[in-house]
C-alpha cells in the first residue's frame, strides 16, 4: 500500500499516509455531524470545484491496505456517473454505523508509519512524525497535506466498499 501511494503520488507525505489509513480505519463517520450539513458542504464543494481539474485522482479509490472504504472523486457526479443526492446517501451510509475497525488506532498507526519509512525514508520528519502520533493517540483526522492538495486537487466522499 504505501509503495502503491509513493508511485502513484510522488508528492504525498506520510500525513497523506495516515490520512487514507485513518479513514480505512475508521471510515467517514468523523466528518458527519448531521445530514444537512453534509448536504450543504457537498453542495458547496461541487459548486467551488465544478470547473476544476478533478482527474488528477482516480475517480473511485480503495482506502488504506484493508480496503474497507473507497474515496469516490466529485467528478462522478459532474460527469453525470452518479447524481448529488445517490453519492450522498452512499457517504451517509459509510458514517452511519460505528466503523472503527477496532480500538488500536495507535498502535496501528505505529505499525503502518514503521513500514512507510522502510518504503520511503524521504517521509521521515520528526515534527509531523510527531504531530500523527498525537493524532493516533486521540484518534483524530488529519487533512491531506498542502503538497498533495497542490499536487493532485482531491474533492471526494468516502463510501463503503
Amino acid at each position: 500500500m504505501c509503495k502503491d501511494i509513493h508511485a502513484q503520488y510522488p508528492k504525498a507525505t506520510l500525513q497523506d499516509v495516515y490520512k487514507t489509513c485513518y479513514q480505512d480505519y475508521f471510515g467517514a463517520e468523523h466528518l458527519v455531524r448531521d445530514t444537512a450539513s453534509a448536504r450543504f458542504y457537498l453542495h458547496q464543494e461541487l459548486e467551488e470545484w465544478r470547473d476544476s481539474d478533478m482527474s488528477l485522482m482516480p475517480e473511485r479509490e480503495l482506502t488504506g491496505f484493508r480496503h474497507r472504504f473507497t474515496r469516490v472523486n466529485l467528478a462522478c457526479v459532474v460527469n453525470g456517473e452518479l447524481s448529488e443526492d445517490q453519492l450522498l446517501a452512499l457517504f451517509l451510509e459509510a458514517a452511519s454505523k460505528e466503523n472503527a475497525f477496532g480500538n488500536n488506532w495507535a498502535e496501528e498507526w505505529k505499525t503502518i508509519e514503521q513500514i512507510a519509512l522502510e518504503v520511503c525514508p524521504d517521509w521521515a520528519n520528526p515534527e509531523l512524525q510527531s504531530e500523527l502520533q498525537e493524532a493516533a493517540q486521540t484518534r483524530h483526522a488529519v487533512r491531506h497535506s498542502d503538497a498533495f492538495r497542490d499536487a493532485y486537487n482531491p474533492h471526494y466522499r468516502i463510501v463503503r466498499n
